[in-house]
């Protein structure tokens, strides 16, 4: 099992088990709690599909059995069920443009209107996120262009009051000189990721519809030069995309810079043609970490379910209405983690039906019901993870 979506290498979770473990469970902070009994592995597994009697697990596996799982927090209530959650970075829609319109963007097929997210609206968000330690850092990001943000310099200001890192996802066509010279002060930058697709200079504009490649470029060496952390994502499908990110490595990685390609997602069926993957999860949902582990704010402060929500369809608040813990267990909340994690039945046109984290053999699942791996057999009715 591998975390990769919000890391800056993919991270796993540490698998070295004592001699006398029998299973592990992964928590939401994504380190493993050992356990000894077989058996309580057996009634994780019995009270998986539905709710189960305390009297019938204890009558089963023994009364300590289930107190121990109870206490653990490994078998929960009905009414419990879903309503915890660990944040670990924050996802801002800063602006709400772009000047690029990629072929691997919804953007290139429905653009949405400009918006810039007020600084007083911003600076909310970022006083109630704040109180969160386990929040890693910061994105601007929603499929935007967060260096044509006017109040840019104001907000990466704030970031550094408080302290939090800023994680810049962009394609650096407007990074000038100044914001450079902003990113380069103290700690707040923890990484500046740029969509570079190619740097043959007209594949580059058939690609991403953006005329002036050449000054994407210019400003991701000037990155460089500053000694900036630099990572380059080349994005595309097929065999193409294995030349042009060889090129892109030959030409940034003797400069420092991280170069990798993006696993491509066609953002749950909003897609089409080469990115269409064509999913369609039937029966209850198997669970992700997106909104478990992730806050996402819209640019009129809307919180919503995940980056793959183009059109923001599951929202469950708005910011200005309460702190964000309020908003994370509200009722819409709750219910929206409940359909996720297959608690509840998702309605057929429900967004993580056409997501393909949501297939069991996706390489990079990061749930996988139960969320355990027993080391000694799969236990009753169970599969090894």
């Amino acid at each position: 099992m591998s975390y990769t979506v919000d890391e800056l290498v993919t991270a796993y979770p540490d698998m070295r088990a004592p001699d006398w473990a029998v299973f592990g469970a992964i928590g939401l902070d994504r380190s493993v709690v050992w356990h000894r009994d077989a058996a309580a592995l057996d009634a994780l597994h019995d009270a998986a599909a539905a709710p189960v009697g305390r009297s019938v697990l204890a009558a089963a596996y023994g009364p300590a059995v289930v107190d121990d799982l109870v206490g653990r927090g490994w078998l929960q209530r009905p009414a419990e069920l879903c309503t915890e959650y660990l944040l670990t970075t924050a996802q801002i829609e800063v602006t709400a443009h772009c000047n690029w319109g990629c072929e691997f963007c919804p953007v290139s097929l429905d653009r949405k209107p400009p918006a810039t997210m007020p600084m007083p609206l911003f600076e909310e968000i970022i006083d109630k996120i704040a109180v969160y330690d386990t929040i890693r850092y910061v994105t601007f990001h929603f499929y935007n262009e967060p260096t044509l943000d006017r109040f840019f310099a104001e907000r990466v200001a704030v970031l550094r009051e408080y302290g939090l890192k800023l994680r810049l996802l962009c394609n650096a066509s407007n990074l000038t000189d100044e914001k450079i010279a902003l990113l380069q002060q103290g700690d707040t930058l923890l990484q500046l990721v740029v969509n570079v697709p190619s740097l043959d200079e007209d594949e580059f504009r058939a690609l991403t519809g953006y005329k002036r490649p050449g000054r994407t470029l210019a400003n991701v060496e000037a990155a460089l030069d500053a000694g900036l952390r630099v990572a380059i994502v080349v994005n595309g499908v097929g065999q193409d995309v294995e030349r042009r990110l060889e090129a892109v490595r030959a030409h940034f990685e003797p400069r420092g810079a991280a170069v990798s390609s993006s696993l491509i997602s066609d953002r749950a069926g909003t897609l089409s043609e080469d990115y269409y993957q064509d999913v369609h999860v039937e029966g209850r949902l198997r669970g992700c970490s997106w909104p478990v582990n992730h806050a996402h704010f819209s640019v009129s402060g809307d919180m919503f379910i995940c980056c793959n929500d183009y059109y923001q369809r599951e929202k469950f608040g708005n910011i200005r209405s309460g702190s964000v813990h309020e908003l994370m267990t509200s009722e819409e909340a709750v219910l929206l983690r409940r359909r996720v994690f297959g608690v509840v039945e998702a309605p057929d046109d429900y967004i993580c039906r056409a997501c393909h984290d949501q297939l069991p053999d996706f390489s990079r699942r990061q749930f996988l019901p139960l969320a355990s791996f027993p080391l000694n057999g799969c236990g009753r009715g169970g599969a090894c993870v």
